[in-house]
């Protein structure tokens, strides 16, 4: 599909997509970059349940920021259907390393 996509644009859109592409490669490929992207689908409440009961308006809020991120997963799966699984990994061996490291910190402020 996104072959027939790039078929239609004009050559200054496919360079600027091409420039978008890069951007988001040259993101997740650092710590930080995967940081700031799980933060969005975080804000976006994409792991969130969105019904709120009877408040239909926060139901109805919570879903257009599911919206967003679920915008965000297919522009991750347009550029290379593997970077939001590996996000997702990722993410968790970085909280993983996180939580060895404040341990350690913790640890050796004890002994002090």
């Amino acid at each position: 599909m996104s072959g027939d996509l790039s078929e239609q644009l004009s050559p200054q859109e496919q360079s600027e997509r091409n420039e978008l592409v890069k951007a988001f490669r040259e993101v997740a490929a650092l710590a930080a970059g995967k940081r700031v992207l799980f933060w969005m689908l975080e804000q976006a409440a994409i792991y969130a349940d969105p019904f709120a009961g009877e408040n239909t308006n926060a139901t109805n809020y919570t879903l257009g920021q599911q919206a967003v991120g679920r915008k965000l997963i297919s522009k991750f799966d347009e550029i290379d259907p593997r970077l939001y699984p590996r996000l997702l990994l990722d993410i968790g061996e970085l909280k993983a390393m996180d939580i060895a490291a404040l341990a350690a910190k913790q640890e050796t402020e004890d002994e002090e």
